[in-house]
């Protein structure tokens, strides 16, 4: 099962090269909506394709971006940061951000991912490191449905911004369920953190505990969070086809995160087998972001 998690892990970028690219994008044009005092905002950086990225600004910006996988949206913000932190339960995806990280020649100190459960019942203690605290920005990028508890995951992840932090996440909107047998679904469960470790290796990713957010949804989740200040919803289009999830047949591996793949027009997205099912996968996504309130 290990072998398998990290075979995945290390395919993952390739296999959603497109979307990544797309959700790459749709960030960068949204630094003002996301409302960070940015270290830089300087759009020529260009992380996904490893070059070096130099850094002038003595202004610190600490980004954490937990259920972080590979590090798509860490690697998205980071010319406009000065740290990034992943956080995954997965110790293959760790792995998988770390070395993408080393392979653009970026030091630990610059961007690094550790193995961490804000919302496991039992405290790490090592996650209580001052270091992990005081961010400018925590990030989730389409796991917030996979959270049992998405309104303790928020509160978890606002204790550890600043004053003045931002939250955000992006999800998809309310979607009809698929329902089909498979094992990935796990949806008794209250907590990604009561699961035996070595099942939420490889079925916390694929279990999906809510089908989508409505804005009123994550307005009430932001605001009882702490924040709540300037709640901004915006919806990016559809276009994303989503396999995986619980729903991909027996044999058919499935990412970390699921399976996000884009409706091309040029063909080069991956294709659910039929139009039928492919309007099944049909999704709307959205950012929403809130400041946490002064204290």
């Amino acid at each position: 099962m290990l072998g398998e998690n990290s075979e995945e892990a290390a395919s993952y970028d390739d296999k959603h090269r497109k979307l990544n690219e797309r959700l790459t994008r749709e960030l960068q044009a949204r630094l003002d909506f996301i409302g960070v005092d940015w270290a830089s905002d300087d759009e020529d950086s260009d992380t996904e394709q490893g070059k070096d990225i130099e850094r002038k600004s003595t202004r610190e910006v600490k980004l954490l971006d937990y259920a972080c996988g590979t590090g798509m949206m860490s690697r998205a913000l980071l010319p406009y940061t000065t740290q990034c932190v992943g956080m995954d339960i997965s110790e293959e995806m760790v792995a998988a951000y770390n070395a993408r990280a080393e392979n653009q020649g970026l030091s630990p100190n610059e961007m690094h991912a550790i193995v961490g459960d804000l919302v496991s019942e039992n405290t790490d203690e090592t996650l209580s490191s001052p270091e992990l605290f005081n961010f400018d920005i925590a990030v989730v990028g389409g796991g917030f449905h996979h959270f049992g508890n998405p309104g303790l995951a928020a509160k978890r992840l606002v204790e550890r911004l600043k004053p003045g932090g931002v939250l955000l996440i992006w999800d998809f909107l309310p979607h009809a369920p698929r329902h089909e047998h498979h094992h990935g679904h796990h949806h008794g469960h209250d907590n990604i953190g009561e699961k035996k470790k070595e099942e939420s290796h490889h079925n916390i990713y694929h279990s999906v505990m809510h089908h989508g957010f409505s804005e009123p949804q994550m307005k009430e989740i932001f605001t009882a969070a702490g924040t709540g200040t300037d709640f901004k919803l915006e919806h990016i289009g559809g276009g994303f086809i989503i396999g995986g999830h619980g729903h991909h047949k027996e044999g058919q591996s499935t990412a970390a995160s699921g399976s996000w793949d884009l409706d091309s027009k040029d063909g080069s997205g991956d294709k659910c087998e039929d139009i039928k099912d492919k309007e099944a996968f049909r999704r709307e996504v959205f950012f929403a972001r809130g400041t946490k309130g002064g204290e």
